[in-house]
């Protein structure tokens, strides 16, 4: 019986080791048939761009296989145009390739360069990282004829991998790369201090008080809010954007960031919400002083849109989603759109509302430039400059003096009345100190 219990153990250990992989297979055999191969770069990069220099550096892009081989292996590493495509169905947004006259791609390998759009390129044998250098660098942003390229349009390069030989598996969620373009720009911004500013569409019916109304009101059923702003210095109520009613100055949705850098949002007598996803929780708002690099900039969207009848609250700052949660009150009336408060200090670049729900891919690819004509897009306040006019304008049967808002929105299908107002409620202009000598680099 000793004897039998010795055998199924040598039996059992043979059959064992008989099964186990052998970790080296590639490099002795040569067979790819376990051979997986993925690109380096990340899924989605940023590249930041001056429009009369182009890229500051190279855009490296690098393949890799998971395990060394016996023999050479060959990748084909093209630009292509659907993958920027797919990410704008799945995201919503409207990048497009950037003109083939404002890249180069090049691939340097044994001291010989070419350019074009579609390389083999290869990973030696014994080796996981493909050798020579492929790249590409973004040229000047100028069209043909020297113009400078739209500024509000989106442009993106994107790279797709493949192996050259079918054995080899491609891994699916590293096959492509795509790279947004963020281009550089100058700009003048306001610097505020202290009070709000608040606008108002259709009429500007004045005081804030019981039975105001106006027959034009909509009510909203998703929206948006979205601004870009550096704090002077950290304080608690420090006001951000939020919704009026004509009848009452008090807001459904009041947003601060407080004095130790945290986002508060106020609702109801005295119900509080906090950022509250893995990023938010512990985001701290920062200070930029009296040097609004941009760097120190926030570029914050609100989101409200109802999903399976319960209204759902999304904000992103800088793109990145911080706070998600069913809104705790339905907010569908904007008669006024309001910013800041007594307690605000610092510096805003642009205030704009829609009448649409962002997505995360749209928040983050409107941070920094907008189409004047999006669809949603129902008020769009640049603060490069003043940002309202003023006119002679009859009011119950008076010529009152009115301060019409600039509304950059060229949006042809708008819910909400095309005209809005600075607004008066009986006794001022509510609107902040205001300069606007400082110019930004972003």
């Amino acid at each position: 019986m000793k004897n039998l219990y010795i055998v199924a153990i040598i039996v059992l250990f043979a059959f064992s080791c008989e099964k186990l992989p052998n970790t080296d297979s590639n490099l002795n055999s040569g067979n790819p048939a376990y051979q997986v191969s993925f690109l380096e770069n990340n899924k989605v990069a940023d590249i930041k761009v001056k429009d009369a220099e182009g890229s500051a550096q190279d855009v490296e892009i690098k393949a890799r296989i998971a395990n060394p081989m016996d023999k050479d292996s060959y990748y084909l590493i093209s630009i292509d145009d659907n993958t920027i495509k797919e990410y704008n169905k799945k995201n919503g947004v409207d990048y497009e390739l950037l003109p083939t006259e404002n890249y180069e791609m090049t691939y340097t390998y044994n001291g010989v360069s070419k350019t074009g759009t579609s390389f083999e390129i290869v990973v030696p044998k014994g080796q996981v990282v493909s050798a020579g250098k492929l790249s590409f660098k973004v040229k000047p942003m100028k069209d043909a004829l020297g113009n400078d390229l739209p500024k509000s349009n989106n442009y993106a390069v994107a790279v797709r991998m493949a192996p050259v030989d079918n054995k080899v598996i491609q891994q699916a969620d590293k096959e492509t790369s795509i790279f947004l373009i963020r281009r550089s720009f100058k700009t003048k911004v306001a610097k505020i201090n202290g009070r709000a500013f608040h606008m108002i569409y259709g009429q500007d019916t004045r005081s804030q008080s019981t039975g105001k109304s106006y027959a034009k009101d909509v009510k909203l059923e998703e929206w948006t809010m979205q601004y870009s702003i550096a704090l002077t210095e950290l304080r608690n109520n420090w006001g951000l954007m939020y919704e009026n009613p004509r009848n009452s100055t008090q807001s459904k949705l009041w947003n601060t960031i407080q004095a130790n850098g945290k986002f508060l949002m106020r609702y109801g007598a005295s119900a509080t919400l906090v950022f509250n996803t893995a990023k938010g929780e512990s985001f701290n708002f920062k200070a930029a002083g009296s040097n609004p690099t941009a760097d120190k900039w926030y570029h914050v969207t609100m989101t409200y849109k109802k999903v399976d009848g319960r209204p759902i609250l999304n904000i992103y700052v800088n793109g990145e989603l911080m706070f998600d949660s069913p809104s705790p009150i339905i907010v569908n009336d904007f008669p006024l759109v309001c910013f800041g408060n007594a307690t605000t200090n610092g510096y805003i670049r642009e205030i704009r509302f829609w009448s649409k729900a962002l997505t995360q891919g749209q928040a983050a690819a409107t941070q920094y430039f907008v189409k004047p004509d999006s669809d949603g897009l129902e008020l769009y306040v640049p603060f490069d400059q003043q940002p309202w006019e003023e006119i002679d304008e009859m009011y119950e049967g008076s010529s009152m003096k009115k301060r019409v808002i600039k509304n950059a929105s060229t949006n042809p299908n708008k819910k909400m009345p095309e005209k809005w107002y600075l607004h008066h409620n009986g006794s001022e202009f509510r609107y902040p100190t205001t300069s606007f000598d400082t110019e930004v680099e972003f």
